[in-house]
Parts: C-alpha cells; sequence; structure tokens
C-alpha cells in the first residue's frame, strides 16, 4: 500500500465512494440489498492509507432521494476536501433546496438506472434526463449516470439536446456479465459505439472505476481493452475513484486495479495527475 500511495499525486480525488450507516440512517423501503456499516471516518482511514484525503461522495441507491447519510458526511469532510452528488425528485426539490445543497458542496445529481435493474424506454428516458437537466443547469451540477452499456444507444440521441451540462458516465459504461463473457475486446461490446460517440463530445465525461465490477480479474482482456481505449479515447475526460466501500463485493482488492491504473496510463501515455486530480477538479468545481 505505501508504494501505491507514493504514486498517488498530490490533490488526488475519490471521484466514487459511499457512506452507508443502516443503525443511524436507515436504508430505503426499497433497497435492493442491506451492507455493512461504511462510516466517513472508515472511508477517511482506508483513502488516507493511499494519501487521498478529497472525495465525492456519490448518493448509493439503497438509500433512494433521502440523503442525509451523504450529507452527513459531506458536512464532516468540509468544502475543501468535499463534494456530494445526491438524488432528488425534480418534481419536488424547489430552486432554494438545490442551493442549500450547492452551498455544503454537492455538485450533481445521480441517476441510478442499472443497480436497481431498471428497464429503460427511450421516450420515458428522455423526458427524465431533460427535467433533471433543467433543474441542475442553473448550478451548473454534473448529471452522474449509471446505466448498462447496451442502454447506453438510448442516451445517445438525447445528450446533445441537453446542451452543456455535464454528463458523466459511471464505471466504464458497465457492460452487462453476457456481454463480457462473450465480447474479446471493447469495440465488440453493445452499446459500445454510442458511447464512442458520445466521448466526442465535450460534456460527457467517463469515471476510471469499479473495473472489478467487470471482472474480478484486473488484467482480464476486455477489463484493460476497455479501460485503455476510453482513456486513450478522452484523457481530458476520464475521472478516477476507488468506489470505495465496493458495495456486493467488500471482499475484493481494489489496490490491484489502482495498479492497473498506473499501467494503463503509462501505455496510453496519460497523465495520471490529469486523471486523478485536474479532471476531477473541473467536473466537481473543486
Amino acid at each position: 500500500m505505501a508504494n501505491l500511495a507514493a504514486r498517488i499525486p498530490k490533490g488526488t480525488w475519490d471521484t466514487h465512494m459511499h457512506c452507508v450507516d443502516p443503525t443511524n440512517f436507515p436504508l430505503s423501503k426499497d433497497a435492493k440489498y442491506t451492507p455493512s456499516p461504511h462510516t466517513i471516518q472508515q472511508a477517511q482511514t482506508f483513502l488516507s492509507s493511499l494519501g487521498i484525503t478529497k472525495m465525492v461522495i456519490v448518493q448509493p441507491s439503497i438509500y433512494g432521494n433521502d440523503n442525509s447519510c451523504t450529507l452527513d458526511g459531506l458536512k464532516q469532510l468540509g468544502p475543501r476536501n468535499g463534494r456530494a452528488v445526491i438524488q432528488f425528485d425534480p418534481d419536488v426539490a424547489n430552486e432554494q433546496q438545490l442551493r442549500e445543497w450547492h452551498d455544503l458542496g454537492v455538485r450533481g445529481v445521480r441517476l441510478n438506472f442499472k443497480s436497481v435493474g431498471a428497464k429503460l424506454e427511450a421516450t420515458s428516458l428522455a423526458a427524465q434526463l431533460h427535467k433533471y437537466a433543467k433543474a441542475v443547469r442553473p448550478l451548473n451540477w454534473v448529471m452522474e449516470i449509471y446505466i448498462a452499456m447496451e442502454d447506453i444507444p438510448l442516451l445517445e440521441p438525447v445528450v446533445p439536446e441537453l446542451g452543456d451540462v455535464k454528463i458523466c458516465i459511471d464505471h466504464f459504461g458497465h457492460p452487462s456479465d453476457a456481454s463480457i463473457s462473450t465480447a474479446q475486446s471493447s469495440e465488440l461490446l453493445p452499446g459500445f459505439a454510442a458511447l464512442d460517440e458520445l466521448l466526442k463530445r465535450d460534456n460527457v465525461w467517463v469515471k476510471v472505476s469499479a473495473g472489478y465490477r467487470l471482472h474480478r480479474d484486473p488484467k482480464h482482456p476486455l477489463v484493460q481493452s476497455l479501460a485503455r481505449y476510453i482513456l486513450r479515447m478522452r484523457p481530458d475526460r476520464c475521472v478516477f475513484a476507488t468506489d470505495w466501500p465496493h458495495t456486493r463485493f467488500e471482499d475484493v482488492d481494489v489496490t490491484q486495479y489502482l495498479q492497473e491504473l498506473f499501467e494503463w496510463c503509462e501505455a496510453e501515455n496519460v497523465s495520471i495527475e490529469d486523471i486523478c486530480v485536474k479532471n476531477a477538479e473541473e467536473l466537481f468545481d473543486a
């Protein structure tokens, strides 16, 4: 861990981690799983072992639109070291509420389709994206989208209609298990062509995170192919994250994937400081 910490740039942001505390902050009645507590103090202990003090707390699906746990963690971090991405209903949250969250350090909204197994339809998805874009545009927040790669073609025609609203796609654009088991390279993944087209736009970002959700082996050919392609394609639109505490994958050794990140960046002649520091500062107004 010490050797890895020595390679991580000063000022690195972990742009995707979660706070979970079911005892003090009850889960949503619709939660798909019940994790162990993972507090902001535990997150800081883990990340400090890597020399990281700056983090973006992302609202997990198990809390729905109740952001209490996420905001509690953000308040403990403070605006210098913390940002948050929350969930809300755009038909309920008004401009004053959004501004109050913004003042705390919130810089985005998460639309989580993948974790909850949502079945997406083009017309309703487009309407939803437009509604959220209208809500966050005045604050220059990012719309963070967790979506299966095979559904990304549904995003492709809508994103240009959203103007300059920042879009960030979680976890490499997470392909399904079936796609991973059959495709030998990223170009063969269903939906990859749409991701490729979206990445040509300056307002679309991707999180280089949670490679273990694609495959347990960080050297798996598809993980390598997808990560390296995205880094090569838009090194100015990739951001780093650990995805701590790796919910539903708590036994994973994420340091193996962090080591691979350095190898991918070196192989593609990409600045690790851009991925870990500069791009995150731009995306999350840090």
